[in-house]
């Protein structure tokens, strides 16, 4: 990942937590970045269609972008005691996913933080519908933050899968652990690599190995375990992760990557988003939208290097001039 610029999308300029602004500052300060605070709103019982052509709507936005720009000041100056270079930007756009990609385009972001939302029966942060829309579209690595502890002596688990089962591009795993690696070095910490592999069992089934003596079983299912090991200790070896890093598992990864996470402990989950379906959807399915909601720690989502966001540049919600800093080209 670039190391020039990190992309904060807040979801409101008054609800950043002191927790969640330290690990923005830690990763900041470790990737040598400097930070743009962003602010996507829109409010639809003001930008009713009767009144889209009204000067006096027009004025009523700019002073409601102008509020809460001066509210994501005051988060910037937070940021700021903390030896952090800080940019501020409130757009009037909608939906907020688009708006926060469309700023993604304009300024070329090496990394987005978001936040999780709170869960209003429970105590544990969740994605929203928002979030799974960014995940699907959003050309750049995007780090979910779901709990404000600190990243202490951190521990980054890379999911990875070399067989490139259900479709997934040959090059995403080399995009998921090197983006691990530059959060592992930006925190001091340690990374992992995890793949769930294909159980034996189900290989096993197989007509032609059902007539095999069992100590033939044997043998083949090592060198079935050596198989499905091979690749991702390949990959290691690639980014310079010891083989001592890597844990291959037989298995179903929804269930396995919540006990792999709480043994670990990591603070941080690495995962790949796969563009796929007639729908263009980009997440894994179901039980992956349940398991990032489960689990406790940050989910960094890494999209293959030829992805392509569906997300047009210009918005159709030229109501207001935004307030925005100017922030110069690399």
């Amino acid at each position: 990942m670039n190391r020039r610029r990190i992309m904060f999308a807040v979801r409101s300029p008054g609800g950043v937590g002191s927790g969640e602004l330290a690990k923005v500052a830690q990763l900041a300060l470790g990737l040598e970045a400097e930070v743009e605070l962003f602010h996507c709103l829109f409010d639809p019982d003001i930008a009713r269609p009767e009144r889209l052509s009204s000067q006096a709507l027009e004025e009523e936005i700019k002073e409601l972008v102008d509020r809460r720009h001066r509210r994501l000041e005051q988060t910037a100056e937070r940021l700021k005691a903390q030896g952090v270079t800080v940019r501020t930007s409130v757009r009037w756009d909608h939906p907020t996913y688009e708006g926060i990609v469309r700023q993604v385009l304009r300024l070329g972001p090496s990394l987005v933080i978001a936040q999780a939302s709170r869960k209003r029966r429970a105590a544990r942060l969740v994605l929203t519908r928002t979030d799974y829309k960014l995940i699907e579209t959003c050309p750049c690595p995007v780090l979910f933050i779901k709990n404000g502890r600190p990243y202490t002596d951190a521990v980054i688990v890379a999911a990875v899968d070399p067989a490139r089962s259900h479709g997934k591009p040959a090059l995403l795993d080399d995009a998921i652990v090197a983006a691990a690696d530059t959060i592992r070095t930006a925190l001091k910490g340690s990374l992992r690599l995890f793949h769930a592999a294909d159980p034996w069992d189900g290989a096993r089934a197989m007509r032609d190995l059902q007539s095999l003596p069992e100590e033939v079983l044997e043998d083949v299912h090592g060198a079935y375990s050596r198989s499905i090991q091979a690749p991702v200790i390949a990959l290691a070896r690639r980014h310079k992760v010891a083989e001592s890093c890597v844990q291959v598992i037989e298995g179903d990864a929804g269930e396995l990557l919540p006990g792999v996470v709480r043994n670990e402990p990591a603070q941080i989950l690495a995962l790949g988003a796969v563009f796929r379906s007639r729908l263009g959807r980009a997440l894994i399915g179901h039980t992956s939208e349940r398991l990032l909601d489960a689990l406790e720690c940050d989910v960094l989502v890494v999209k293959p290097p030829a992805f392509r966001t569906p997300v047009a540049r210009a918005s159709t919600h030229h109501i207001a001039r935004s307030v925005a800093h100017p922030v110069p080209l690399f």
